[in-house]
């Protein structure tokens, strides 16, 4: 930011975009086991709005939520795989509760999954450039909002990867990363660039995100010497979800918890 939009770009992280298109082709085929379930559509209501952002001359969707009072920082929120539905914008709500103007960006282009068929061909075929936009344009809508105020990324299963993926895109503007279960990178290069630190929670049962992809991560963040902390539960991927099919309320808890942490000791 603070730079045309052309050069973010241009820093397209060409690895990284192979590793989100794996990410998504490598169940192609079929439905990851952990993900084989259906939505429920029980999610609280959301409480903010729903905006537009200008991207390279087209318009994309958002959600806003606004805190009551001074803001303490601004959130980036990044999707699942099933797209901008009303638990994530659920999450943008309780951000916003906390103090934090929150963001729940669309990559998805308005389309939104129920079963993970078709949230498995939403994500194989997202724009990754278009997603790149998108993030970008983002975090420059929060900085305006709330200037002066630090910047953080957070988002869940491939929004998990996104929320690095944006910050890896624009590390002189994202002061603190929050990944649950993404896609980790681990091109020590890259990772040299990150402003801040990242706060990465995992599952020991995942499937897709593995304890060795994990450790092999967390390999890469000391190499490259980003601050980090990382917590593992005993528990499966999208375990945070409680709309979804593996959640897992103790350590949904807890890793929000250390979530709340995280933001209090890196935004304010």
């Amino acid at each position: 930011m603070r730079r045309a939009l052309a050069l973010a770009v241009a820093f397209a992280l060409p690895a990284l975009a192979q590793q989100q298109h794996q990410h998504g082709s490598d169940a192609g085929s079929k439905v990851p086991a952990h993900q084989n379930h259906p939505m429920d559509p029980g999610s609280p209501e959301p409480r903010g709005q729903s905006m537009s952002l200008k991207v390279a001359g087209k318009t994309a969707k958002a959600y806003f939520a606004r805190p009551e009072g001074q803001f303490k920082g601004a959130i980036l929120v990044l999707h699942e795989w099933w797209g901008l539905n009303d638990w994530v914008k659920h999450q943008a709500d309780e951000l916003a509760v906390l103090g934090y103007l929150a963001l729940a960006v669309d990559l998805y282009n308005g389309k939104v999954a129920t079963d993970p068929q078709t949230a498995q061909k939403l994500m194989g075929s997202k724009d990754e450039k278009w997603g790149d936009q998108v993030e970008e344009a983002g975090l420059e809508w929060l900085h305006r909002n709330a200037p002066d105020k630090k910047v953080a990324t957070i988002g869940w299963c491939m929004g998990g990867g996104e929320s690095l993926r944006s910050s890896l895109n624009d590390p002189k503007d994202v002061d603190a990363t929050i990944m649950y279960y993404g896609m980790p990178v681990n091109d020590v290069a890259k990772l040299k660039t990150l402003k801040g630190p990242v706060l990465g929670i995992w599952a020991n049962q995942d499937g897709w995100i593995t304890p060795d992809k994990v450790k092999q991560f967390d390999q890469a963040l000391t190499k490259a010497g980003v601050q980090h902390e990382f917590h593992a539960y005993d528990a499966d991927h999208a375990f945070a979800n409680p709309s979804g099919g593996k959640y897992n309320p103790p350590a949904a808890k807890d890793a929000w918890e250390k979530t709340k942490d995280f933001l209090r000791k890196n935004l304010g």
